[in-house]
């Protein structure tokens, strides 16, 4: 199934070369490490693409020198960013290369943390007094989290590579001279990225390729977010990884510490018995955002991102919250925010039953405000990447073929998620919509693109009626046309629905006891809504024009 997105923003390398300018006259060291480490991991990509591998020359190495002064620079070591800087755009091309921006997850969703990485690199070498090290970083986090790792252990030498092929079996491709360097090197070998995720394929393809060059697994230790203990780490989908890593050594890099005053974790599904709501709700928590009750339960703290990704997310909420949309935000959120967290104040709501038809208008409202507040484009057909999200997930689901596209809509950064748990009923009798900040623009589908998402996501949530009601409202608050709407819709029901289908089907096998359970029946429910979606899609899909003797008709 396809259910994880990995979307890149456009950018030239004299753009991100730029970002770097502007984050060094800022100050701010956060700042400046993530934008030295898109830098380098945007020129390493195109270096690597146009030489058939990753590379060892001075221009990688001038550009890991930018990220390790930057790294430096954070933790109080006296990096000087700015020379470092100008050398690095001597080494850039004189052309502007278009590159992937990809963004590092950890830093966004899941509170790895640079100080993480910096107590387990000190305690690697802590216990290696002596022993030079050479840091490897997997791209796209290793071009963030390596560089730190490298200035806390003191180590001799830092590149990042970027493991390319399919998922579950990631590879390293690298020239001829990166090879020979590492087989002439007689030290310790440091990897550092987030995860392991699901298949455990980049850690996995490292270490195969480290081993082929002639490496002891003993001179090889892995700086991860996470250590998975031996049934996880035997459901590894990487057979390799699977099969060898309870043997490696690993140093894992402790996760964002909790919020000051954080009275009650409620990470990972505790919510539900914490708030009382919602018991029955399936959660994989793997992928939750983690969240606390602080100052004595008045106040919930939610990891929002660190850095940039932060302060976006505090900014989207308070304008979610001025337009009576999204839960209030709490006093003190500036503070918060700096450290990752973003504070809602406690509020009392009951859980959405049975929707009626005030609340269809809120929502219909509420999606209208989203579409004109939150755009990115005026007319844009689905990404390919969620193109081909629906069309493999209809073939896999129900071994049938989604054929058509439709008519394009306006971008949006969307809510995303419009299942009822995602909705409140306040005591005043009004609406209350969670989770949009989080869910448009995190690792998973949808990810930007066309509102018709979010309504398509009513109909199949709340059922026919709710959906039909919510799209009148929205056309009444927009103005768009209800039968371009329809067509619209009728692609992104099936799309929609496929997706979650797919994301259960996937957290059923991921999960045990109820989870297991909940997630195995919305599966189905999902699946059979999907079978639906597709059906009526047949009324809306363009079909190919008849031609006689050359010409359409």
């Amino acid at each position: 199934m396809h259910i994880f997105r990995h979307a890149k923003r456009r950018v030239t390398l004299g753009e991100l070369a730029r970002e770097c300018e502007h984050a060094a006259a800022e100050g701010d060291g956060l700042d400046m490490l993530l934008a030295a480490a898109r830098l380098e991991c945007g020129a390493a990509d195109v270096w690597a693409a146009e030489d058939g591998g990753d590379g060892w020359g001075e221009r990688e190495q001038a550009l890991t020198a930018l990220s390790r002064a930057a790294a430096a620079h954070l933790l109080g070591l006296g990096g000087r960013p700015g020379p470092r800087l100008a050398a690095a755009r001597t080494a850039l091309p004189a052309a502007a290369v278009a590159t992937g921006r990809a963004e590092p997850e950890g830093l966004r969703y899941y509170a790895a943390a640079p100080e993480g990485y910096v107590a387990a690199a000190r305690a690697w070498r802590e216990a290696h007094a002596r022993e030079p090290a050479w840091v490897i970083g997997l791209r796209t986090m290793g071009s963030v989290m390596a560089p730190v790792a490298a200035a806390a252990a003191g180590a001799k030498r830092l590149a990042t590579l970027r493991p390319v092929g399919e998922p579950q079996q990631r590879r390293i491709v690298a020239q001829a001279e990166l090879e020979a360097a590492m087989r002439a090197w007689r030290g310790a070998v440091l990897v550092v990225d987030e995860g392991p995720g699901l298949s455990g394929s980049s850690f996995g393809g490292a270490v195969r390729w480290l081993r082929r060059l002639g490496i002891a697994p003993e001179r090889i230790t892995l700086l991860a977010s996470w250590n998975p203990g031996a049934p996880e780490a035997g459901g590894l989908s990487n057979g390799y990884a699977a099969r060898h890593w309870r043997r490696w050594q690993v140093r894992t890099a402790a996760a964002l510490a909790p919020p000051d005053g954080a009275a009650e974790d409620l990470s990972g599904g505790r919510w539900r018995a914490a708030l009382g709501a919602h018991r029955g709700e399936p959660v994989w928590g793997q992928h939750e955002r983690r969240k606390y009750l602080i100052e004595g339960g008045r106040t919930i703290a939610k990891f929002a991102g660190l850095g940039e990704y932060g302060r976006a997310t505090l900014e989207r909420a308070r304008r979610l919250a001025t337009a009576g949309w999204g839960p209030a935000v709490a006093a003190g959120a500036e503070a918060a925010i700096a450290q990752g967290w973003l504070l809602y104040r406690r509020q009392t709501v009951s859980a959405l039953r049975r929707p009626q038809r005030g609340w269809c208008e809120f929502a219909g409202r509420y999606l209208a405000w989203t579409e004109m507040e939150f755009a990115l484009e005026r007319e844009a057909p689905p990404t390919p990447e969620m193109e081909e999200m629906a069309r493999i997930n209809v073939q896999r689901l129900l071994q049938a073929d989604l054929e058509g596209m439709p008519p394009p809509g306006p971008r949006v950064r969307l809510d995303g998620r419009m299942a009822a748990v995602e909705w409140g009923a306040r005591e005043d009798g009004g609406w209350v919509k969670f989770d949009g900040t989080d869910h448009g623009d995190d690792p998973f589908f949808p990810g930007p693109g066309d509102i018709a998402w979010d309504l398509a996501g009513i109909g199949i949530e709340f059922g026919a009626a709710a959906g039909a009601a919510a799209a009148a409202a929205y056309r009444r608050a927009s103005g768009a046309s209800a039968p371009r709407l329809a067509a619209r819709l009728a692609w992104h029901q099936v799309a929609y629905s496929a997706f979650r289908a797919a994301y259960c089907g996937f957290a059923a096998e991921r999960t045990e006891g109820g989870d297991r359970a909940g997630f195995a029946a919305r599966a189905t429910r999902y699946r059979t809504a999907c079978a639906a979606a597709l059906s009526a899609w047949e009324t809306y899909r363009p079909r190919p024009s008849r031609r006689r003797g050359g010409r359409a008709r």
